[in-house]
């Protein structure tokens, strides 16, 4: 289990959330993580509130909602277990200052966790750097008004364990350059009434850090379906390792 919270980083959850903390209060054993939120073409605010409600229910954490690179100024970035993020920003400018770009690499491959999330995946499209982090690279995806199967295919990784092998969400096929060899797929995805699949869910390390990348769920609808509901909360345990490898 993550040590407590220092009384500085209870005021970093603070000022994000809006919640006051104070150093007498006993901070709460759990994972420290912040749900890094914004851009364009999705319901974020859907998102954000959704996540809040299901994964605290599921997985014990306290969650700091952000929408930039800000918090990587504070010295407490380092010591995050995780940063869940499901954003959509096409450029860093106005995001993430240079310096909060190199924060962000050297925080994840000094051993903070990442959960990646849909749109999120495309971020940043002229940053190559941050492609280290998933070891691939987004091409495109088809409609958002689709059922996409998503197929396990790893069934023994602790991320998977006990999840049915399939489930379906209505949301937008991501497609991929190939992935790089130490990347490990857990579940591909097609589109109903297709037969191409294509990695969907995977894991890599990044330096210390354990990374996840899950592509469905373009609408907040998506968030609402218990197996997906379930992956983000099994990847939050295996990035913050709280699971073995």
């Amino acid at each position: 289990m993550a040590p407590r919270l220092s009384a500085s980083w209870l005021l970093l959850l603070s000022a994000a959330t809006g919640v006051a903390a104070t150093q007498d209060a006993p901070p709460p054993q759990k994972l420290r993580a912040v749900l890094w939120v914004g851009g364009f073409a999705h319901d974020f605010d859907a998102f954000a509130a959704v996540t809040q409600e299901f994964l605290p229910a599921r997985v014990p954490i306290e969650l700091a909602v952000v929408r930039d690179g800000g918090f990587l100024d504070a010295p407490e970035a380092a010591a995050l277990d995780l940063i869940v993020m499901n954003h959509c920003f096409e450029k860093a400018e106005g995001v993430l200052t240079e310096a909060q770009q190199q924060k962000l690499l050297d925080v994840v491959r000094g051993g903070v966790g990442v959960v990646a999330v849909h749109a999120s995946y495309y971020s940043f499209v002229e940053w190559d750097a941050v492609r280290e982090l998933y070891g691939a690279r987004f091409t495109q995806h088809g409609s958002s008004e689709v059922n996409v199967d998503v197929r396990f295919v790893d069934r023994g990784h602790p991320i998977t364990r006990d999840l049915p092998e399939t489930f379906r969400v209505r949301t937008e096929l991501y497609e991929s350059t190939p992935l790089a060899e130490d990347c490990h797929v857990l579940a591909m995805a097609r589109e109903e009434g297709t037969d191409k699949e294509h990695p969907s869910v995977w894991t890599r390390e990044f330096g210390a850090g354990r990374v996840v990348t899950i592509l469905p769920a373009h609408w907040p609808e998506a968030y609402r379906v218990p197996e997906f509901q379930q992956l983000i909360a099994n990847s939050v345990l295996w990035a913050a390792k709280e699971v073995p490898q």
